[in-house]
């Protein structure tokens, strides 16, 4: 049985590269753009995991993800940062948000999967 996935990037490309290949993975997927949008769809549906950009205009993933933690969405979800950046600048964020780790840009298949499952 597949996982029910949000994907939450300001990059299109990546969104429906991910959402490809996590719907070959059997998962169900929904895409948005902002942290905003990420935040809307968590106020009315449950999902399994999160998979958040980090650097997005706006509000980014980590500030996404503070306000998803004080307003107590997503309780039983698994998060996980997308990033182009090194582990260090997001570990602060990963343990202080109690996010469950990273993938890093450009992801490969088998590690987004291996990652989601």
């Amino acid at each position: 049985m597949g996982k029910k996935i949000l994907i939450v990037d300001d990059d299109a490309m990546n969104r429906k590269l991910a959402g490809m290949m996590l719907k070959k993975g059997q998962h169900e997927v929904e895409a948005v753009e902002s942290g905003d949008a990420g935040i809307e769809m968590l106020r009315s549906n449950t999902f399994d995991v999160l998979l958040l950009d980090v650097e997005m205009p706006g509000k980014n993933g980590i500030e996404t993800l503070g306000q998803i933690r004080e307003q107590g969405l997503g309780a039983d979800m698994r998060v996980l940062f997308l990033t182009g950046n090194e582990e260090s600048e997001v570990s602060g964020a990963i343990r202080d948000l109690k996010a469950d780790g990273y993938i890093k840009k450009p992801f490969k298949p088998q590690e987004l999967l291996a990652a989601v499952e």
